[in-house]
C-alpha cells in the first residue's frame, strides 16, 4: 500500500542564472517583461541540471516525511530516464512506473533566474497517459501537470475514485487548465484537494477578479472538498466551504523560486495525511516552500516531518489567520 501516487511529467530542468549587471537582460516594468538583447550572444551561467516535474517534486517531498511514494510518468528512452530513476531511487520513491517509450523524447525546461525571479520556457510532449495495471493501491492519488493525452487518465482517475476510497489532488498544468475540456471538471467534482496559484484559479472559473474569497467559492462549487490557492509573496489561502483561511510566507532568505507552489503542496499534504487540520497544513506548507525557495532548483531544500515541526516550533508566532 502506498501512501500516494504522483502522476505526472518527470523532465529535467537546466538552471539558468541571467547577469543583473549585464546591460542585455532588462525588466520592462510594470508591463512585467524579461527583455533580452535580440540576436546578441548573451554570457549566463548554468547553475544545475536536475530531475523537476511536480509529480516527483511531490513525491520526493513526502518521501523525505516519511511517506511510502512512486511516480507514474511518460519519458523518452533516454539520458532524463536514467538520471530520474537514479535520482528517485535515491530518494526512496519507487520508479518501477516510469515508462519508456522509445519513439518519443522525455520533457524538459529551461529556468532563467534573473533577480530571484523565474521564467520557465518549457515543453510538455504529448505522451498517451494510461494508469498500469493493476493499478497499486493507494490512499492518494496526485494528479499534475502533463502534456497532450491526458484525456483518457483523467477518466480512469475518476473512475478509480468513484469505485474506491481514495482521496484524489489535482494540480492541472497549463495544458488541461488551457484546454478547458470537461474532462478536468468531471474529475474536479470528486477531488478531495485542489492546488491552484491565482493566475491558474482565475483561468479555471474564467474571472479576471483579483478577490480571493470569490475565486475560492467558485472552485469549491465546482466539486473540490477543499481549495487552495497560492499568491506567490502574497502568501496563501485554503476554503472548504465556510471559512476562507490565510497563511502568509514564511521568513527567509529567496535564492530562487523554482519548485516554490510544489513544496507548498507537498507541505500541506504531509499535514494533511497526519491529521492535521487546514490551518495546520498551510503552516506546513509555508515553510517547507520557504526551504526550497533558499536554494537552487526544486527539491534540495525539501524538509523532513521533523524539520517542518522544529522550525515551526522555533517561530511560534508564525499563524494563520481567517478572513
Amino acid at each position: 500500500m502506498y501512501d500516494l501516487i504522483a502522476i505526472g511529467d518527470t523532465k529535467l530542468d537546466t538552471f539558468v542564472l541571467l547577469n543583473e549587471a549585464d546591460g542585455q537582460c532588462t525588466l520592462n516594468m510594470p508591463a512585467c517583461q524579461l527583455c533580452l538583447a535580440y540576436g546578441e550572444k548573451i554570457v549566463v551561467d548554468v547553475v544545475a541540471s536536475q530531475i523537476a516535474g511536480t509529480a516527483p517534486n511531490v513525491a520526493t517531498g513526502l518521501a523525505r516525511m516519511g511517506m511510502k511514494t512512486a511516480v507514474i510518468s511518460n519519458m523518452g528512452a533516454d539520458g532524463t530516464y536514467q538520471m530520474a530513476v537514479e535520482t528517485l531511487k535515491c530518494e526512496n520513491v519507487v520508479t518501477k512506473y516510469l515508462h519508456q517509450i522509445h519513439s518519443e523524447p522525455s520533457s524538459y525546461s529551461v529556468v532563467l533566474n534573473y533577480k530571484g525571479e523565474k521564467t520557465l520556457l518549457t515543453s510538455h510532449i504529448r505522451h498517451a497517459y494510461r494508469l498500469p495495471k493493476p493499478l497499486p493501491a493507494s490512499k492518494w492519488l496526485y494528479v499534475s501537470e502533463m502534456g497532450s493525452g491526458y484525456e483518457n487518465l483523467y477518466r480512469q482517475v475518476l473512475a478509480r475514485a468513484k469505485a474506491n476510497n481514495i482521496h484524489v489532488v489535482m494540480n492541472p498544468g497549463t495544458i488541461q487548465i488551457a484546454e478547458r475540456k470537461h474532462f478536468l471538471f468531471d474529475l474536479l467534482k470528486k477531488t478531495f484537494v485542489l492546488f491552484v496559484n491565482l493566475e491558474e484559479a482565475q483561468r479555471i472559473t474564467d474571472e479576471k477578479t483579483l478577490e480571493i474569497h470569490h475565486l475560492a467559492t467558485l472552485l469549491y462549487k465546482m466539486g473540490p472538498r477543499q481549495v487552495v490557492i497560492t499568491d506567490g509573496k502574497n502568501g496563501a489561502y485554503a476554503f472548504g466551504g465556510e471559512k476562507l483561511h490565510y497563511c502568509p510566507i514564511y521568513p527567509g532568505r529567496a535564492v530562487e523560486a523554482t519548485g516554490a507552489g510544489d513544496a507548498f503542496s507537498t507541505g500541506c499534504l504531509g499535514a494533511l495525511m497526519n491529521n492535521q487540520p487546514i490551518d495546520e497544513a498551510l503552516r506546513w506548507g509555508a515553510v517547507n516552500s520557504a526551504s526550497v525557495v533558499g536554494h537552487v532548483g526544486p527539491t534540495k531544500g525539501l524538509l523532513s516531518l521533523h524539520q517542518i515541526r522544529s522550525r515551526l516550533k522555533s517561530h511560534a508566532s508564525f499563524k494563520t489567520v481567517e478572513l
